[in-house]
């Protein structure tokens, strides 16, 4: 079960937002702390909150970040997962997948219709999330 972040809690995640944002880019580029915390923050202000799961003895083991986002060709608003990460210690248990489960539960019964999140060609996780029925819905490309 995924529980609402506490106050120390969400201050250890906001100070590991570098390390999270790096490692789900697959990026070589480093990413300021700075520029990290500002795109929780902006998500935060907007009314995201953060769930995360404990171990035995209560010890953060992982998160994820729900909110919502508009889609400007519809104009609908949909559930949107910001960020999910489970701590290295703890990975390969499952719990990558209950995040994401019962955030899609969470979002689902404050009335979104669909659930999105932007993940990156290089993060492992991607296969995780077409086994749990995600489907591409547009690719970025650059040169």
């Amino acid at each position: 079960m995924i529980m609402p972040a506490t106050e120390e809690e969400k201050q250890f995640i906001i100070s590991r937002a570098a390390v999270t944002a790096k490692e789900s880019t697959g990026s070589a580029m480093e990413i300021s702390q700075e520029k990290a915390e500002g795109l929780l923050e902006a998500a935060l202000y907007s009314g995201a909150s953060f769930y995360v799961t404990r171990g035995d003895v209560g010890q953060l083991t992982g998160w994820i970040l729900l909110g919502k986002q508009m889609d400007f060709i519809t104009g609908k608003p949909v559930g949107f997962m910001f960020e999910l990460y489970v701590l290295p210690p703890y990975r390969k248990k499952g719990l990558g997948k209950l995040l994401i489960q019962e955030g899609v539960s969470i979002l689902k019964a404050r009335g979104y219709e669909e659930v999105r999140f932007n993940v990156y060609t290089a993060n492992p996780a991607k296969e995780m999330y077409s086994r749990l029925g995600f489907k591409e819905l547009q690719t970025i490309m650059y040169i």
